[in-house]
């Protein structure tokens, strides 16, 4: 069973989601992490998962229009936490456990060699996956297709939009054989099931029942909170 801590181990009151403290947390338990990666004005690579900083920080601006100084400097709800950059986490890891990496925006190759060079220093096991298909097609034409990746899908669209996204994700989009495996919201799992045999990573658990009950159709979830992870 490969369960992975989603953002690391945290409560946003002591220790906040996606930090330095967060992942130090998984690491005592032994756990795999899952992460979320972006890049700043300056061309820096973070961990951090919203593409602003109004949840975490009240402030309301972009995560690309600062600089990594000016991020630097910004605490993260009312702790002493901050955003991490990339290279200080995978520093921290150092290989003990799985990094399953999410990609949460369409980075240019620019971008995608600096991570590849980050992560060639890196000895650890890593996945890779994003909501995006065309940046998981612009993965698999880089040396970082020497990683597994896998397709993040979602069940927030409705009507016709959902329509048109159930066409194109179910009958084209994960047969597609560059995808190593497919993450898939919990109540997507059973459809999901019917039309692939590729591995699955179930998100998010966030209750011992779900626990239990998800474990028979994956040897892999990612995880919400210390207590569930079991």
């Amino acid at each position: 069973m490969n369960i992975y801590a989603h953002r690391g181990i945290f409560d946003n009151k002591n220790i906040v989601e996606n930090t330095i403290k967060s992942f130090r947390e998984a690491l005592k338990i032994n756990v795999n992490i899952e992460l979320d990666v972006r890049v700043t004005k300056d061309k820096e690579i973070v961990v951090f998962h919203d593409k602003d900083l109004k949840r975490l920080t009240s402030i309301d601006k972009d995560v690309k229009d600062l600089t990594y100084d000016e991020l630097s400097r910004i605490t993260l709800l009312n702790t002493t936490d901050t955003i991490p950059k990339f290279e200080d986490v995978l520093k921290l890891v150092d290989g003990k456990v799985k990094i399953l990496i999410e990609f949460k925006e369409s980075f240019s190759r620019e971008i995608l060699k600096k991570i590849d060079r980050l992560l060639l220093d890196y000895s650890g096991e890593v996945l890779l996956q994003s909501f995006n298909p065309f940046l998981i097609k612009k993965i698999a034409t880089t040396s970082l297709k020497r990683y597994e990746q896998g397709i993040l899908l979602t069940n927030k669209y409705k009507g016709l939009r959902r329509l048109f996204y159930d066409v194109y994700i179910y009958k084209y989009i994960i047969k597609r054989k560059n995808y190593n495996f497919i993450a898939c919201p919990k109540e997507l799992v059973f459809k999901v099931r019917e039309v692939t045999d590729k591995k699955i990573f179930i998100w998010t658990i966030k209750t011992k029942e779900e626990f239990i009950k998800y474990k028979k159709y994956s040897n892999n979830l990612i995880c919400e909170k210390k207590g569930i992870i079991i």
